[in-house]
């Protein structure tokens, strides 16, 4: 009965959380993006004559309409850096709702949903997160383990100094923080098989966490034969989070995770608490990276 009652409420949390998997699937692209393209060159001239109105789809694509406006704000400069850094590296764009996507969603609430997203983009306008004059690799998520992660542990080749751990304690109560289901064995391994097919694992022996990161992230695994990391691992398993434990109970394979998204930079669930508390977009910011510098986008170099 347990064991049914815990995969219930996975499917009740998953469906609750539905809208934030795009923002999840988004930054993970973006991570790889970073950690494996090349990073940020100058925007050309005449490449931002939209920006702003670009911003307020792609925030309003990020971040849910009921959210506190200083944490929208925060979104909006958010969207608007890797908008900028997208510009300058030439390559995808943060996604955006276009107007039919708003209207349909927002129905008869558009106008004064619409509305608040463009005031909290103007508020902030032209504003990006930068260091050393370029625009930051402004990571985000919808919920930590706890706490986000330092990327330094994540990739040491990559030097994003402004992504460390911060502390989330609002995110540990939050709904959304566990999931947990359960699969039968075989079941399992043939998933692993379908993800690893050149790995040859066959028992659930096979399965090993290596390391984890100070946030309980998996950073490094082995599927029988093959090593990976557990930002990879917990992708092709479509898993919630890198912060994961897989373990045997009678008979069957139990997956716990704890958060949602990748761990890096701003949790969207922290921001809304601190906003709600009287914080104000700056000061999330300046929580969540940093050492990062809030300046105006003619700046950049």
């Amino acid at each position: 009965m347990k064991k049914k009652i815990d995969t219930l409420l996975s499917l009740v949390i998953i469906t609750i959380f539905l809208p934030l998997f795009i923002t999840i699937i988004c930054q993970r692209m973006q991570l790889e993006d970073v950690l494996y393209g090349e990073l940020s060159a100058s925007v050309e001239s005449g490449q931002t004559e939209d920006i702003e109105e670009k911003v307020i789809g792609i925030a309003a694509k990020e971040i849910g309409a009921k959210s506190e406006e200083e944490a929208i704000r925060a979104q909006c400069v958010i969207a608007r850096t890797n908008l900028y850094d997208a510009l300058a590296r030439n390559t995808d764009e943060p996604k955006a709702f276009t107007t039919d996507e708003m209207k349909k969603l927002w129905g008869d609430d558009y106008e004064k949903i619409y509305d608040k997203f463009k005031t909290c983009a103007a508020e902030t306008k032209d504003e990006v997160l930068t260091w050393n004059g370029r625009c930051i690799y402004a990571a985000y998520h919808a919920l930590s383990a706890g706490q986000t992660r330092d990327m330094a542990e994540f990739s040491g080749d990559v030097k994003l100094p402004y992504l460390t751990a911060q502390e989330c304690q609002a995110d540990i109560t939050a709904e959304g923080y566990l999931a947990v289901s359960y699969c039968k064995k075989d079941d399992f391994i043939r998933k692993c098989q379908e993800a690893y097919p050149e790995a040859g694992i066959t028992e659930l022996s096979q399965l090993e966490v290596v390391s984890r990161d100070g946030a309980g992230y998996v950073e490094e695994m082995k599927v029988a034969g093959t090593t990976c990391m557990g930002e990879e691992f917990r992708s092709r398993m479509g898993w919630n989070s890198a912060c994961f434990t897989v373990t045997e109970v009678d008979g069957e394979v139990r997956i716990v995770t704890k958060g949602l998204g990748h761990g890096f930079g701003l949790s969207q669930n922290e921001a809304e608490h601190m906003a709600g508390e009287g914080k104000t977009y700056e000061e999330i910011l300046a929580y969540f990276y940093p050492g990062a510098e809030l300046m105006t986008a003619d700046r950049l170099q």
